[in-house]
């Protein structure tokens, strides 16, 4: 995997006007943390950084962090744990890097990718790709850039589970392992209406036999019937 590279200085003022002021400035404000490290402030120049972020596949990524101090470098391994962006015009407004050990295992949520074409779908079924990302744990040498599922034979019916990946014995999946990733089901609305109108067809002639016609009554019939009720056997 290509060693994904940001450059950074570090930044000495702190809060929502500081931010805003490295933006106008042309930088992306950040901020670097990890256990055993106070949390500093960094600033990145912004149209490289957004270049490589629209590059991801995913924000959750391992990366090297360069910072620019008093003429020197420290070349930092991280995390990028979040981006944060505007919701309009797209722009980055601020990063978050997490300091990582290279010998000690970390958690990430790893983005699925799919591959080929799916015959089903060619017969009228429908794509649930019900899960994108799979979350596992691996030393930061050993973590995937994304999971590859070939679908190029799935047929309708067929679903890939969490548990079909395979990963290797050095990396531990955190997911439930009975998820489903992604299926192909039948196109269940056609069937369901024709199934609908079959049931209307046969009910409609049992309906009809079934029904009576109205009794026509006429006065003379109407008096006799008046008769008999007020008729004192009948009380």
């Amino acid at each position: 995997m290509e060693e994904l590279l940001f450059h950074a200085q570090l930044r000495e003022n702190k809060g929502t006007g500081a931010a805003r002021k490295t933006r106008l400035e042309g930088f992306i404000p950040g901020i670097l943390y990890g256990a055993g490290h106070s949390p500093c402030s960094i600033k990145l120049e912004r149209k490289t950084t957004e270049r490589i972020i629209r590059q991801l596949a995913s924000h959750n990524v391992i990366a090297s962090l360069v910072i620019e101090q008093n003429g020197n470098e420290e070349k930092i391994k991280t995390m990028l744990k979040d981006v944060q962006i505007q919701p309009i015009k797209g722009n980055v407004l601020h990063l978050d890097f997490y300091r990582i050990r290279m010998d000690k295992p970390i958690r990430m949520q790893v983005p699925i990718q799919l591959n080929g074409e799916a015959p089903g779908l060619e017969l009228g079924g429908i794509m649930e790709h019900e899960l994108r990302e799979i979350e596992i744990q691996a030393l930061p040498g050993n973590m995937p850039e994304l999971i590859e599922i070939d679908i190029s034979s799935m047929q309708i019916g067929d679903t890939v589970l969490v548990k079909d990946i395979q990963l290797g014995d050095d990396v531990e999946i955190i997911d439930s392992l009975d998820r489903s990733i992604i299926s192909i089901m039948a196109p269940r609305v056609a069937k369901e209406e024709e199934e609908t109108d079959e049931e209307l067809e046969e009910a409609l002639p049992e309906q009809q036999e079934g029904a009576t016609e109205p009794e026509v009554i006429s006065q003379q019939k109407a008096e006799e019937r008046r008769k008999d009720k007020d008729s004192p056997d009948k009380k």
